[in-house]
């Protein structure tokens, strides 16, 4: 039983195939930037992280702006 157990450890977790960059492949426009930097707002100030909040807060910032602007037009 013990010489079988190496075995089983070693085959039981056997990937059938790869990842392939056509499997990650995303369309920009689906992208919706504000929600992810909404969500890195709120980690940075849940975990204190002021360098976090002062890279993302600009950025988010700057993604309103692009988004008011894209309504308007």
């Amino acid at each position: 039983m013990l010489k079988l157990l190496p075995v089983v450890l070693l085959a039981g977790c056997v990937a059938t195939h790869g990842p392939k960059p056509s499997d990650t492949i995303f369309k920009e426009k689906d992208r919706d930037w504000l929600k992810i930097y909404e969500h890195e707002l709120k980690v940075a100030r849940e975990n204190g992280d002021i360098d976090a909040w002062r890279f993302f807060f600009p950025e988010y910032i700057k993604e309103l702006k692009k988004n008011a602007e894209s309504k308007t037009q």
